[in-house]
């Protein structure tokens, strides 16, 4: 039997309070360390954190269980570990989106993890400012190699 669409995707209010939060935790992080860390502060971190507020649980976090210095080194030990960034987005309970039209509460990679605030692209940066705009969403966003949509588990 067949899921109702309704029932199987999140509603917009449950995303958009799960990634304000999501950005207040990375925020308040980012403001108590001096420095840019990964896996506590990172795009990584707004990502497993963005998933947290808005399932109670966080299968990303579960998934790393190692550290990396940069987004390339994250790709390498992630396929080390034996998962492309797309099956990583489907273990965490993410279906792909193939039309590559994002909305609201979607997750990207590219360089780096973002999320979908409805007009733009959440994310973090290396100069240690917490959560901002990297970059407007489009209609398609035919340049995001992996782009993937929160689903109930």
């Amino acid at each position: 039997m067949c899921q109702r669409e309704s029932e199987m995707y999140y509603t917009e209010k449950e995303m958009t309070t799960a990634l304000q939060r999501a950005c207040q935790t990375i925020n308040h992080l980012t403001e108590s360390c001096t420095e840019y860390t990964r896996n506590f502060n990172d795009c990584f971190a707004l990502l497993a954190e963005y998933d947290l507020q808005l399932r109670g649980k966080s299968k990303a976090r579960d998934v790393i269980d190692f550290e990396w210095n940069t987004t390339r080194e994250f790709v390498y030990k992630l396929a080390k570990s034996g998962l492309t960034l797309e099956q990583f987005a489907i273990h965490c309970d993410y279906e792909i989106v193939r039309n590559k039209k994002p909305k609201l509460g979607d997750i990207a990679f590219k360089e780096g993890a973002m999320v979908n605030d409805g007009k733009s692209w959440m994310s973090t940066n290396e100069n240690n400012t917490g959560c901002h705009k990297v970059k407007q969403s489009f209609f398609l966003e035919l340049g995001i190699p992996v782009l993937a949509r929160p689903i109930r588990s």
